[in-house]
């Protein structure tokens, strides 16, 4: 069974995109490939076209009438070509041959269907063709040749094969006689070779330019894919984070209109949601502040418990009455979390277990926690008690014994000195701590605290 990969957006960019200007760049050197190619025939027929055309202008009408003359008559060709005639007629073709690169410029008549006679040869060496020498062309150039004299325009003919000079490329031109008529042909050659050179130094060119052009085109692919892909990854991020429960707004960055857009949206959603939190939180602590006051003041006055956020709001019968100091109406918005945390942890030591919900909010309002390291010292030996230590963890010790988790009564209500010290437990000790002016101004409203206080039988021990 295939499991599921997971491709990143910048690896299936590169995999859309690396192909495309592959195509793209193969496709644009094929076309210049086409181009040049064309450029370069159109060239060649240009320059054939040109030599022929010049070539037949240049001969003097007299002088190859009488060459014609002599080559039918079968005269030597050696002799031919020695006289002045053949001479000031031959050395401006092999000029203009040696000039432009051909492979052969000469004049010829036709002697038959497929035959000709060629009369001046502007080459030189092996490949030089005595005056008079015949020779067979195919059908399609011996149509052009006849064409040229009948309509005294120029032939070029396609790239074709010869037998004995192998693969040609001809234009012929027409050349004319003393009286005024086409006498024969001027012709020009290149031989398929020199072509080939010359399209395969195009085949180069344009694989550098494709070669090139791909370079260019990847470079320009990293780019977007860059720019494209790092923002969304960015972004992806950036969600990532925020769905996490971390919602600082995503950072802002170079990316395209699109990426941006997101960005803000996503900034929106995470600052709305940061809001909805904090309203949820609000409402909450709300709810549970007024569902805490509402059981212990609906409890105590025998109502129900209303969760209710204004006090004001509830029904006359179910407000708590007012006794002592303490006003449910007034103090139910402020009672914080940490009271009735404390509320809790008073409510399972005694003597605070046999206070009202009233006198234990009193109590609750009064005292502090305090953090104590292990063997911190609490009380001094033969030092009056300051405060009223609630041990809620961990111990207190009065040498080896564990100490009461109320200390030192005795010494806090009569000022007595202290009988030895307290110390932290080993474990540390968390407390809440009593004032000895605010024991007094409790015993005041909660006699029974004060009653719960002198019932211990710690006390007696400690006096």
């Amino acid at each position: 069974m295939p499991r599921n990969r997971k491709i990143g957006i910048q690896t299936l960019l590169l995999r859309v995109f690396l192909p495309v200007v592959a195509l793209a760049a193969l496709l644009g050197a094929i076309l210049v490939y086409n181009r040049i190619n064309a450029t370069i025939l159109r060239q060649f027929d240009d320059r054939l076209i040109a030599t022929s055309a010049l070539t037949g202008a240049l001969i003097d009408p007299a002088d190859h009438d009488w060459l014609i003359g002599a080559a039918k008559a079968g005269r030597d060709p050696a002799a031919i070509e020695q006289d002045i005639r053949y001479r000031r007629n031959v050395e401006p073709m092999r000029r203009i041959r040696e000039r432009l690169g051909l492979t052969y410029i000469y004049t010829q008549i036709t002697s038959g269907p497929t035959e000709v006679r060629y009369i001046l040869d502007g080459t030189e060496g092996e490949e030089h063709t005595p005056s008079g020498s015949p020779d067979s062309l195919p059908e399609e150039t011996m149509a052009g040749l006849r064409d040229v004299q009948r309509r005294r325009d120029i032939y070029v003919s396609p790239v074709e094969y010869q037998e004995k000079w192998g693969l040609l490329k001809t234009a012929a031109a027409p050349v004319y006689g003393a009286g005024g008529a086409v006498s024969g042909t001027a012709g020009a050659d290149v031989n398929v070779s020199v072509i080939r050179v010359a399209t395969q130094n195009a085949l180069f060119l344009s694989a550098m330019i494709g070669i090139a052009s791909l370079l260019a085109c990847l470079l320009v692919t990293l780019q977007i894919v860059r720019r494209v892909a790092r923002p969304i990854e960015r972004l992806t991020q950036e969600a990532l984070r925020i769905a996490a429960g971390d919602h600082r707004p995503p950072a802002d960055g170079d990316a395209p209109r699109e990426v941006r857009d997101l960005t803000a949206s996503l900034a929106a959603l995470s600052a709305h949601a940061t809001d909805e939190l904090e309203s949820a939180a609000t409402r909450g602590a709300r709810h549970r502040l007024a569902a805490s006051e509402a059981w212990l003041f609906g409890h105590e006055s025998g109502a129900p418990a209303m969760p209710v956020d204004n006090p004001n709001d509830r029904p006359p019968e179910t407000r708590a009455p007012r006794t002592g100091p303490v006003d449910p109406e007034r103090h139910h918005p402020a009672i914080p979390t940490e009271v009735i945390d404390h509320m809790a942890a008073l409510a399972s030591i005694a003597p605070f277990d046999r206070l009202s919900a009233r006198e234990l909010l009193l109590v609750a309002q009064h005292v502090r926690p305090r953090s104590s390291p292990p063997d911190a010292l609490l009380i001094e030996r033969g030092q009056p008690a300051q405060m009223l230590h609630i041990v809620v963890a961990g111990s207190a010790m009065t040498g080896e014994a564990r100490a009461s988790s109320l200390f030192d009564v005795p010494s806090l209500l009569f000022s007595l000195p202290a009988a030895q010290d307290y110390r932290a437990g080993p474990e540390g000790m968390q407390s809440l701590c009593l004032a000895r002016a605010h024991l007094f101004t409790i015993a005041r409203e909660c006699p029974q605290f004060i009653a719960g206080l002198l019932d211990m039988e710690a006390l007696p021990s400690c006096g």
